[in-house]
């Protein structure tokens, strides 16, 4: 296996325990778990009642991003890229520097968001395909797991130079956000 794709290898793996580990940090601290609750809570928040067990009350926080501007707001996974959207926080103070470092972290989930999807949307169409023509070579037998292991190696052979260009770009935005993030914290570090 050659250096490249160890480190491209590598990367992705660490990119998605990345990707779970910001999703779960930043989803504890949402008031809702599902479209449904984030939908009924966006416009004002609430206070519950107290229940029938006589507890107190407990206040149920707006995710309006316009009252919630020191919280990220974390959505749901993105059907087809899987990826959690991010709402970062906007406050009425935000420096130069702070709004330099936010639209650039925007711009690189953007980047992920755009190339995660018509990743997907290319090997979904691809497979569907690929599940057609064995069907119908096996007389509408069901697709075994070996048949589409054969798929899949030939799937990320045909993408891997997509996949290395996405991996240095990637590598290229996450450095570039070291600079904006070390101006902001300096910002931070000079007012206080």
């Amino acid at each position: 296996m050659s250096l490249l794709k160890k480190t491209t290898t590598f990367s992705i793996s660490v990119y998605k325990k990345h990707i779970s580990f910001t999703a779960l940090k930043y989803a504890a601290t949402t008031a809702a778990e599902n479209t449904t609750a984030t939908i009924a809570t966006a416009n004002s928040a609430t206070v519950e009642s107290e229940s029938s067990s006589g507890s107190p009350a407990k206040k149920r926080e707006s995710l309006d991003p316009a009252l919630n501007r020191e919280k990220f707001l974390v959505g749901n996974p993105h059907p087809v890229s899987n990826l959690r959207p991010v709402k970062y926080p906007v406050p009425e103070d935000e420096s130069f520097e702070d709004r330099a470092f936010r639209e650039r972290r925007e711009r690189v989930d953007a980047f992920n968001q755009n190339f995660w999807v018509n990743n997907n949307n290319m090997f979904n169409k691809a497979k569907a395909e690929y599940e057609d023509m064995i069907r119908a070579q096996n007389g509408n037998q069901p697709v075994t797991t070996e048949e589409l292991s054969v798929f899949y190696k030939d799937f990320l052979d045909m993408a891997y130079d997509r996949q290395m260009r996405y991996n240095r770009q990637w590598w290229v935005e996450n450095i570039g956000l070291l600079l904006p993030a070390a101006k902001a914290a300096v910002r931070k570090w000079t007012s206080r």
